[in-house]
């Protein structure tokens, strides 16, 4: 409910300004700006984001501010630029000219509303704020239980994805490092507090050791059956070591088509992890809202069949590139030190200790 009236606030803050202060053209610039403006925060939200954590300062909020503070710049800069190059309005008569630019002006509020939906989901504050997209505990499924009838952060997000895997795509795709960018978001909320945040320590709070393709096929843990696999997807086993407590929903894998795995252009596929290896192919499956407290883990995903792991990335900042997939089964990491057995002394040693 809150993020509905949300969006319709903001929507008619911006209608209302356009009104009184505006004309058709005006909106029309106002909306191209918004645009921009979204595309350009997108873009660089992480990169300022990353900038702040360093200097140690607003760390859980550094996301979040840097995607308002990227958008709300940019769009002043260009409507101040705008102002100065419209030398005059082109008038088209009353009427038409209040539902023009009425119209339009809701759609440019309606995007601008997306970014702010978008940013609150990044703050560190109650998971059900703005909006309960999950619920508290999810199972495995990552298909969201809410939305809003007014999706504005649903097309903000997806339209800056489509945009950067398109003709004004760079090297890195926001489609590629997020291809799933708002789910990411809530998901990650999924069980922090105190202990566990919604941001890693560092960028490399994460790491992967291989990725494995198992030949056998994996079993429940709690009834011993055969794992249902879709003649669509893959298993594929990511023995990986992170740092603290983390849940289930905050650790993902992003995959590419094969034949473009070696760039980071175009468009990926997230999936989240059904749980991980405790013994040989045997799955001790979990639910995204399970708490993990073990470092080190041989995660086990199930991915599109026509593709193959690019990344593990953690929590909201936190990524490590996946290698090679290689065939071959899994034995999970001891998770307490193995004592090693003396090292046999040479002759000349034990010489010198009976000495």
């Amino acid at each position: 409910m809150l993020g509905e009236l949300a969006v319709i606030l903001i929507m008619l803050i911006t209608v209302g300004f356009i009104y009184l202060k505006g004309s058709a053209i005006k909106s029309f610039l106002l909306l191209i700006n918004t645009f921009i403006a979204l595309i350009t925060a997108f873009a660089y939200f992480e990169t300022l984001g990353r900038l702040i954590i360093g200097y140690d300062i607003m760390v859980k909020w550094a996301f979040a501010a840097s995607l308002i503070l990227i958008f709300a710049l940019t769009l002043a800069i260009l409507n101040a630029i705008s102002s100065k190059l419209l030398s005059a309005d082109i008038y088209f008569g009353d009427l038409p000219d209040r539902i023009a630019k009425c119209l339009i002006a809701a759609f440019a509020g309606f995007a601008i509303a997306g970014v702010v939906l978008t940013a609150a989901a990044m703050m560190p504050i109650n998971a059900k704020l703005p909006y309960e997209r999950f619920s508290t505990t999810p199972g495995r499924s990552t298909e969201p239980q809410k939305n809003l009838i007014l999706s504005a952060d649903d097309f903000v997000t997806g339209f800056a994805s489509w945009v950067s895997r398109g003709s004004m795509s760079g090297q890195k795709s926001l489609a590629v490092f997020h291809p799933d960018l708002l789910n990411e978001i809530y998901l990650n909320r999924i069980g922090c507090d105190e202990k566990n945040s919604a941001l890693a320590g560092s960028e490399s709070a994460v790491s992967v050791d291989t990725a494995l393709a198992p030949q056998t096929p994996l079993v429940s843990a709690a009834d011993n059956q055969p794992i249902s696999e879709s003649s669509r997807t893959k298993a594929v086993i990511i023995k990986a070591a992170a740092e603290g407590l983390f849940t289930m929903s905050q650790i993902r894998l992003v995959c590419k088509a094969g034949d473009s795995a070696g760039n980071l252009q175009g468009s990926g596929q997230v999936v989240w992890p059904i749980g991980y290896i405790s013994r040989d192919n045997v799955v001790d499956l979990k639910d995204l809202s399970e708490k993990i407290t073990m470092n080190q883990l041989d995660l086990v995903f199930y991915i599109p069949a026509d593709t193959v792991p690019v990344m593990l990335q953690f929590k909201q900042n936190a990524v490590a590139q996946v290698g090679k997939l290689e065939s071959g089964e899994t034995t999970p990491p001891p998770q307490t030190p193995v004592e090693q057995a003396p090292a046999q002394q040479t002759p000349a040693e034990q010489n010198s200790t009976q000495k």
